[in-house]
């Protein structure tokens, strides 16, 4: 049996977080830093994964030349993202579900990204993500995944448009997916497959407000954290858990009103058009 390592120094010293706080004690971006002299090698590949959407947007950004001036604080840095794409490199090296996205997109002879593009890239994330051999892991991008198609199924019944092409459908974790696309919006179908099912489906099904939305579901996600790190006293899973409420936090500070009205706007424009993940296309384990 592998026994799992313990930081009692760290763990102890960490700060407490709160979820209505409108700032941190330390950036995500420098905390990653340190975890990286902290933790054993494997125990710090996990925290990366929390860090691969920041490099799915900033691949998006350098591959497609999109040329946004902002870069988000991911895993891979400014520099040697671009190497990876410059003539001098004969050999990309990057997570192998980048590589699969790269590749099609050559094949599709595209260099400009659209939103069914950014799916494509992000149900590779998922599939990457659902095999990661930590459980806690595993099972946080399989409730935030399932947290992302529940919403994304509300939205095209109330804008009346085809989940199937807006949906997330993930190899090998289909049962929430399955339900969804059944037009199943009920809680009670989601009582043995989902934490919080009942609260979750009462926000989705509430007329407020869609950043109280927001912060209702992450609210939720806070507690799901708190709830599956409880018996975790000094192992890795309190700092996955610590690094996610950071990611939670900034998100929060960084993203006004005005902002999120602009990408509400743009997730409604995006639900306008149809666009349906290619059967074949799929991440092999």
């Amino acid at each position: 049996m592998l026994i799992k390592r313990e930081y009692y120094c760290l763990i102890a010293g960490l700060p407490d977080l709160f979820f209505d706080e409108n700032k941190t004690p330390v950036t995500s971006s420098v905390f990653r830093e340190e975890l990286q002299h902290q933790l054993s090698p494997p125990d710090y590949k996990l925290v990366e994964y929390l860090f691969l959407p920041f490099d799915n947007l900033n691949l998006l950004n350098v591959f497609c030349e999109e040329n946004q001036s902002h870069f988000y604080p991911g895993n891979i840095s400014k520099s040697a993202l671009e190497f990876q794409f410059s003539p001098e490199n004969e050999e990309i090296q990057l997570p192998h579900y980048m590589i699969i996205f790269i590749s099609w997109m050559k094949g599709m002879d595209k260099r400009h990204a659209g939103w069914e593009d950014e799916n494509i890239l992000t149900t590779l994330f998922y599939e990457h993500a659902l095999d990661c051999p930590n459980p806690f892991l595993k099972n946080w991008f399989r409730f935030e995944l399932n947290l992302k198609n529940i919403f994304t199924a509300f939205n095209c019944k109330k804008y009346n448009y085809e989940p199937e092409t807006h949906l997330l459908e993930v190899e090998g974790d289909d049962l929430v997916y399955t339900l969804l696309i059944e037009n199943k919006l009920k809680a009670d179908y989601f009582e043995e497959l989902l934490p919080y099912h009942e609260e979750l489906f009462r926000i989705a099904e509430s007329n407020i407000e869609w950043i109280e939305i927001e912060k209702a579901v992450d609210k939720i996600k806070w507690e799901y954290l708190d709830e599956n790190t409880f018996f975790h006293f000094f192992t890795v899973e309190k700092i996955l858990a610590f690094t996610i409420k950071l990611l939670l936090i900034e998100r929060w500070m960084n993203l006004d009103k005005e902002t999120g009205k602009e990408l509400l706007n743009k997730l409604i424009d995006e639900l306008k058009t149809s666009y349906e993940f290619p059967a074949e296309f799929s991440l092999t384990k």
